[in-house]
C-alpha cells in the first residue's frame, strides 16, 4: 500500500469538510421562507475549483510511478 502524501490527506479532509458544509447549507436553505427569493451559492465558485485542483494533484500523485 502506498503512503499518502500531505496533499492527499488535505484533499480527503477538505472533501469531508465540503460534505459537512453542504449539509449545513441544505438545512439553512430549508429554513428560508419561500418568498425570500432565489438562493445564490457564491461559495461554490471558490469551493469547486480548489477541490478540483487538489483532486487532480492527488490522483496524479497516486498514479505517479
Amino acid at each position: 500500500m502506498k503512503k499518502l502524501t500531505k496533499i492527499q490527506i488535505i484533499t480527503s479532509f477538505l472533501i469531508v469538510a465540503y460534505f459537512i458544509w453542504e449539509l449545513f447549507v441544505w438545512f439553512w436553505v430549508r429554513g428560508q421562507p419561500e418568498s425570500g427569493g432565489a438562493i445564490i451559492r457564491v461559495d461554490l465558485v471558490i469551493i469547486y475549483p480548489i477541490l478540483l485542483v487538489l483532486l487532480i494533484i492527488s490522483i496524479y500523485q497516486y498514479f505517479k510511478k
